[in-house]
């Protein structure tokens, strides 16, 4: 349920951080030195009347997720005096436990001394190593981008949290794949070991029961970057299709994480099977077919629900936390001339369109 915006005439009423949750949770966290911490946008000089937000996100930027999800969550905050700073937890290459709690422990050493009016969290490693250890203290948190229900992270009754749930299109994108290329009977997930990708083939395998023509062949997971190529490749002549998720954290023979640009290259380049996923970035590099969720509405649904606590004094756990609904058909034009398929001009219509492979314009 969307929070109205309040009346474009309505000033500004930034109240306490403490103020929705009377004397409890009071701040019990120490300071710490920010050594190693990411580059992060700097905050305004002192005396800036606007409240202090701290962006903690999961992977990186420049991305297309994780900066659409930050691009909404300012336009519907509508703060334009707000102080900023933004940490990026960067699991995709900061993928092993011990990494990504390390880069857990900086983000809440960078709470416990900037003192931010409210913390704005992206996707789910965020949550778990940064919402999940201040649950129940005095600085209100928003997240959005989360694939783990607020049960899963252990967050149910949380007083100073709410956010915005991830929500796959699983049916509408595997819909699009079939009508794109009728034959498509089995199907194969390939991911890679990341934790939060179970639930989300958990949702998959639920959703095809609205698929009667589709069967779920083969869900392969994979820490490596050799293995997921073995795996891509004996899928050829098993299955018809394949639905990639997390291609973020596989790593080469010393280590060291593969860009998954360049794993959806090589897929691209070495599999003559249609394939889709969830999110557009990933049809500019390469796969055919996605209903994308939204990193737009993710953050403006995360930027109403900050605004309601910030302005309005509403706790968070009053705030609904519920996922976006909005979903947007994608093609990749490049990925469909290269495996000889012919689009219908109502399924381009319907769609946007993607007519190039990222790599092939130069894009990263």
């Amino acid at each position: 349920m969307a929070l109205p915006d309040p009346p474009p005439s309505a000033p500004p009423r930034l109240l306490p951080r403490r103020a929705w949750l009377g004397q409890a949770g009071a701040w019990a966290l120490a300071g710490a030195p920010l050594a190693g911490l990411a580059q992060g946008n700097p905050a305004p000089a002192a005396g800036s009347a606007g409240p202090r937000i701290l962006h903690i996100m999961s992977f990186d930027a420049p991305w297309r997720w994780t900066d659409g999800q930050l691009a909404g969550f300012r336009q519907t905050l509508a703060e334009p005096q707000a102080q900023w700073q933004v940490f990026q937890m960067d699991t995709k290459r900061h993928s092993s436990e011990a990494a990504r709690a390390e880069r857990g422990r900086l983000a809440r050493d960078l709470v416990a001394q900037w003192r931010p009016d409210l913390v704005y969290l992206s996707d789910d490693e965020a949550v778990a190593q940064v919402a999940r250890p201040l649950a129940g203290t005095a600085v209100p948190i928003v997240f959005s981008g989360v694939n783990r229900s607020m049960a899963d992270h252990g967050l149910t009754g949380a007083p100073n949290i709410t956010g915005v749930l991830e929500r796959e299109h699983a049916a509408e994108t595997l819909r699009l794949l079939q009508a794109l290329v009728p034959g498509v009977r089995r199907l194969a997930v390939v991911s890679d070991r990341a934790p939060y990708w179970d639930t989300v083939i958990d949702r998959v395998r639920q959703r095809m029961d609205d698929l009667p023509q589709l069967s779920l062949a083969s869900v392969d997971r994979v820490d490596r970057f050799a293995d997921f190529q073995r795996t891509v490749l004996g899928c050829s002549g098993r299955v018809d299709a394949i639905l990639y998720l997390g291609v973020l954290t596989l790593t080469d023979g010393d280590g060291r994480t593969v860009p998954y640009q360049a794993v959806q290259r090589w897929a691209a380049e070495h599999s003559l099977l249609p394939d889709a996923s969830f999110w557009i970035d990933r049809v500019h590099h390469g796969n055919l077919a996605s209903v994308t969720v939204s990193e737009l509405a993710q953050g403006r649904s995360a930027g109403l629900l900050a605004r309601a606590i910030l302005r309005e004094g509403r706790a968070p756990a009053s705030l609904p936390v519920v996922p976006t609904t909005q979903g947007q058909p994608a093609i990749s034009l490049a990925r469909a001339r290269q495996l000889g398929i012919q689009v219908s001009s109502s399924l381009l219509l319907s769609a946007e369109v993607v007519r190039h492979f990222a790599w092939a314009t130069g894009a990263p």
